[in-house]
């Protein structure tokens, strides 16, 4: 590499800048002389502060925590139920769990359904989602943990110990974008315990297990009913907590009928789905959320409506 030249680049300067400013500043008048100081001066200093501003060590921001900091007050104050998955493969939900004890070591929860819960054992990182909750990290709904102990026999896995949450975060859990239905005037639902595994349409003339909006003489108990929201993928639906008990489980498939009013055409259309019940939550001591996934779509064959095509969505 070439040395530099030092005592070149200071002729150059004395010769090219230095030189002619002396020669202008000679021209001057004596009372101008001051001014110019001034000037220079003025601008210095400017250009002092300029670079100060520029160049001084900016703030370091202060990191936000990964998750809560005291996560035994924070899931007591949140909700307690969590769906279980593999870690890194949240959308398949291998069961459900009941947060029981919460310590600062080691976290205990009761298995209330296990659909692949037994095949993780002992030592594997697990992803457990509870409802959204607001932390000093911001919004989370998941954390992730292992798996210390798990408890199984021939029937099932029924108790397992975790260790402490790490890795808070915001897993994307819906698909469907929920629509929250507030006139009931303009929806009428019927359900009942079933599967698609037929076309025939026989089932339309049983008395619904679950009805909203949809006057039936013959059962008691729907009055009260209401459709809370409803999407391409579901809808749940506010009915007592004793007619669920009597009726449903999660995981029951189930058969629905759907009218909605259609406001351009001005009359009720009929929509048929089949689809499986997912949860089961109460939201207070009178009122108990069912949500239903829609699974398969149906159609009526002909005008008779005694044939059903059922297609999987």
């Amino acid at each position: 590499m070439e040395k530099i030249n030092f005592q070149y680049i200071l002729d150059l300067i004395q010769s090219q800048v230095i030189n002619p400013v002396e020669k202008f500043i000679s021209t001057l008048p004596q009372e101008s002389f001051y001014l110019i100081l001034a000037a220079a001066g003025l601008i210095g200093l400017l250009a002092a502060v300029f670079a100060f501003l520029l160049l001084r060590p900016k703030p370091q921001k202060k990191q936000k925590p990964q998750g809560p900091q005291n996560f035994v007050q924070f899931f007591q104050s949140s909700g307690t139920i969590m769906d279980i998955a593999a870690a890194g493969h949240h959308e398949n939900v291998l069961g459900r769990a009941v947060l029981t004890a919460v310590k600062p070591d080691r976290m205990r929860l009761e298995i209330i359904e296990e659909s692949g819960i037994a095949k993780l054992g002992p030592t594997a990182e697990i992803i457990l989602m509870f409802p959204p909750e607001q932390s000093a990290a911001g919004k989370v709904n998941s954390f992730r943990s292992t798996i210390s102990s798990l408890e199984c026999d021939e029937e099932g896995c029924g108790r397992m110990t975790l260790t402490p949450p790490v890795k808070f975060s915001l897993v994307k859990r819906r698909r469907h974008k929920r629509k929250r239905v507030i006139d009931q005037q303009f929806i009428r639902v019927k359900l009942w315990r079933g599967k698609a595994d037929s076309d025939d349409t026989s089932f339309v003339d049983r008395i619904p297990d679950l009805a909203v909006n949809s006057y039936d003489p013959r059962s008691t108990g729907h009055e009260d009913n209401q459709v809370i929201n409803i999407s391409n993928g579901g809808i749940g639906v506010g009915t007592s907590p004793t007619l669920v008990e009597s009726k449903f489980n999660i995981n029951d498939d189930v058969l629905i009928s759907i009218f909605m009013f259609n406001f351009r055409q001005k009359v009720f259309k009929p929509y048929w789905y089949a689809g499986k019940i997912r949860s089961i939550e109460s939201m207070d001591s009178q009122t108990c959320r069912v949500g239903v996934e829609f699974t398969v779509t149906g159609k009526m064959r002909d005008e008779n409506e005694q044939n059903i095509d059922w297609k999987e969505m």
